[in-house]
């Protein structure tokens, strides 16, 4: 869902962020292959609930080392680290492996929600997590906001956002019927895959309905200007 401004534009300059193969794989092993790996080995010697916990808790990591590094931490994983020790403190007093493996569920449900209620009201989602993710804190964010305040662009974004709402709603209920029919092992390790897939086919939807628009009117600078 990250847009990138376009260079050319006359507007005040925003440094378009480079992309690296090697931050990208950094920030996606540690919560798509590590959770299931870290259950299947603790498992060996713990208990279901307590294997979870801890297969769970990884992503967490990312967090917490902001923490510790002094940055602040991301609203969202501000809620994700909420979520999860919430999770597991009501898996340990009821003793029930599901209510870990449902955290993932309520989360992809929630953010799904509150993208299709957002773009329902006119204000979409994916244009705050556009500005956070194209430029920093200050006029830089600035300037790209009044940019995309255009209502051609915010409408791009309001679709982007129901887009997004109801691919995620999906993810939910697949979510939930795996939940159903799998052990929480077999869950925890295949629902991050399972939303990594999900993520890269919309994020190849959302690329490509933005450039079809971008070529109707270039004026939109989502999307950085190919050479000639």
């Amino acid at each position: 869902m990250a847009f990138l401004p376009d260079p050319s534009a006359s507007e005040p300059d925003v440094k378009v962020p480079s992309v690296s193969i090697r931050a990208v794989l950094r920030n996606v092993i540690p919560g798509t292959i590590l959770p299931g790996l870290v259950y299947f080995l603790a498992s060996r010697q713990l208990s279901v609930i307590t294997s979870l916990a801890i297969a769970s808790s990884v992503p967490v990591l990312d967090t917490l080392f902001r923490l510790v590094r002094g940055r602040k931490p991301s609203t969202v994983g501000m809620v994700f680290l909420g979520l999860t020790g919430i999770s597991i403190g009501l898996a340990t007093i009821f003793d029930s492996p599901t209510l870990i493996v449902g955290k993932g569920v309520l989360i992809t449900f929630l953010f799904g929600a509150s993208l299709a209620v957002s773009a329902a009201i006119g204000r979409p989602l994916t244009r705050t997590i556009a500005l956070h993710l194209c430029a920093d804190p200050g006029e830089q964010r600035e300037a790209l906001a009044e940019r995309w305040e255009r209502p051609q662009t915010v409408a791009v974004f309001r679709v982007l956002s129901f887009g997004w709402g109801f691919w995620l709603l999906i993810a939910a209920m697949n979510q939930l019927m795996l939940v159903a029919v799998v052990s929480p092992g077999t869950f925890i390790a295949l629902e991050r895959p399972m939303t990594l897939t999900a993520t890269a086919i919309g994020i190849t939807w959302s690329l490509s309905f933005v450039r079809r628009r971008q070529l109707a009117d270039p004026e939109l600078g989502l999307l950085p200007a190919r050479a000639a």
